[in-house]
């Protein structure tokens, strides 16, 4: 209840990494949540990774970044977008409250995603996403697997990996408003 979702998108167009951020924007929404399957060439790797704004930390974060920043147009041909610094800086003077509350959803779907879905976790980190700057709003980027991984293929593929992965991130979605309307009645007393 109470609860309005908006889709960038309902089938497989590309929308582009800037735009989608845009549309949250638009339609001035309270958190911005970027759903994805990772990918690697080592089809060992397997987990969840979930990613806020910010400076990456890790030689793994940094990939992982590169490759969701890669843009595939048209014709095959990629281009790389990257943030730098300075924007990241002016980000954060922006939207320093975002920044705070986007980690604690982040790290409240990795509890969910631990305890409903019993997923191995690779951690909640930091990134710079193009994806995620330019939504004006608390913003996630959740990695739900290694498509790459042919176990985890099957689960992120399943009806019931699905249902589990859409109902961790929906508790934690639950639980984050619930929070915030709390933190809200209690600031108008």
């Amino acid at each position: 209840p109470g609860v309005k979702v908006v889709y960038t998108r309902d089938d497989d167009e590309f929308i582009g990494l800037e735009e989608r951020g845009s549309i949250a924007n638009r339609h001035e929404g309270d958190l911005f949540v970027s759903i994805h399957c990772n990918a690697f060439t080592n089809r060992q790797p397997r987990g969840t990774e979930l990613y806020f704004l910010g400076l990456e930390r890790s030689e793994s974060a940094l990939e992982v970044m590169k490759r969701e920043n890669q843009v595939v147009r048209a014709n095959n041909d990629t281009q790389q977008k990257e943030l730098s610094q300075e924007e990241l800086l002016v980000y954060e003077l922006a939207n320093s409250g975002y920044i705070a509350a986007s980690e604690r959803i982040a790290g409240m779907m990795e509890y969910q995603f631990y305890e409903r879905a019993q997923r191995h976790s690779r951690g909640v980190k930091q990134g710079r996403f193009v994806v995620l700057y330019h939504a004006s709003m608390p913003a996630v980027l959740v990695e739900t697997g290694f498509i790459s991984n042919p176990s985890e293929a099957r689960y992120l593929t399943s009806d019931r990996g699905q249902s589990y992965i859409a109902s961790a991130i929906f508790r934690a979605i639950r639980n984050y408003k619930e929070d915030s309307d709390k933190n809200q009645q209690s600031q108008t007393k």
